[in-house]
């Protein structure tokens, strides 16, 4: 199968690739959640290299291409080098979705681990803000299950509020900004909270036009540069791996 230009890219850079083994596939409300397997990338060897949030670069196949997509591993068990992959579906669906879709266990996939691994993990004691949408919801409840328990944090989610999440626990609290109040409603409300709790650290991933938007009025409100990291999700309009990406 063809990888076009991307491919032929991360191949010079020298990205590893493996094998990831599909051990079962569930729906779990607007996702199809895939829980995958790798000894050498998921094992003990790696495990000071997967920090929460991480994300591999998946090799999608689709009638004779690879499409390249991101996605998160979470809920990692590096005793059985296991990981989870949360797919979420949209219209109109994409490669990855179909492929998620119509997979089973039994099956493999191609992924490539090159950047996705920038993450500054919170000290104890720290105030959290983690700011984000379905597609990087699942990140959220990884970086919150790994921070220490005597943290507190606020999340703010540019989701329905009906919509189903694979949040998990959070301590402190959750803010649903609905999507037809778009980036003004989402500053608006960060703006707010911030305003009344400033946060010690800040993770800021939702689509790249809210993201820069949320980062600029975090910067504004004082939050330091260095207690912010953000990381566009998606850019409407386009697909990783294109060759203008």
């Amino acid at each position: 199968m063809g990888r076009g230009y991307q491919g032929a890219v991360l191949n010079v850079l020298r990205a590893p690739e493996f094998e990831l083994d599909i051990l079962d596939v569930s729906p779990a409300g607007e996702y199809t959640r895939v829980r995958v397997h790798n000894e050498d990338l998921l094992g003990h060897d790696r495990t000071r290299d997967l920090p929460p949030t991480v994300w591999v670069r998946l090799w999608v196949p689709e009638e004779d291409k690879e499409h390249q997509r991101g996605y998160t591993l979470v809920e990692m068990d590096h005793d059985a080098a296991e990981a989870t992959i949360y797919f979420l579906h949209h219209e109109p669906p994409g490669p990855a979705s179909r492929w998620a879709l119509g997979v089973q266990a039994g099956a493999r996939i191609p992924a490539q681990l090159y950047g996705g691994t920038k993450y500054r993990p919170p000290v104890a004691g720290t105030r959290l803000l983690l700011v984000g949408d379905p597609a990087s919801v699942p990140a959220i409840a990884d970086a919150l299950a790994a921070a220490p328990p005597s943290c507190t944090a606020d999340v703010v989610l540019q989701a329905p509020e009906e919509q189903w999440l694979p949040l998990g626990d959070v301590p402190g609290s959750v803010i649903r900004v609905h999507p037809d109040r778009g980036s003004e409603g989402l500053v608006e409300v960060v703006s707010g909270l911030v305003s009344t709790s400033a946060p010690d650290w800040a993770w800021v991933a939702l689509e790249s036009t809210p993201t820069r938007r949320v980062r600029r009025a975090l910067l504004e409100a004082g939050v330091p540069r260095g207690a912010i990291q953000h990381q566009a999700y998606w850019v409407r309009g386009r697909a990783m791996g294109r060759t203008d990406d």
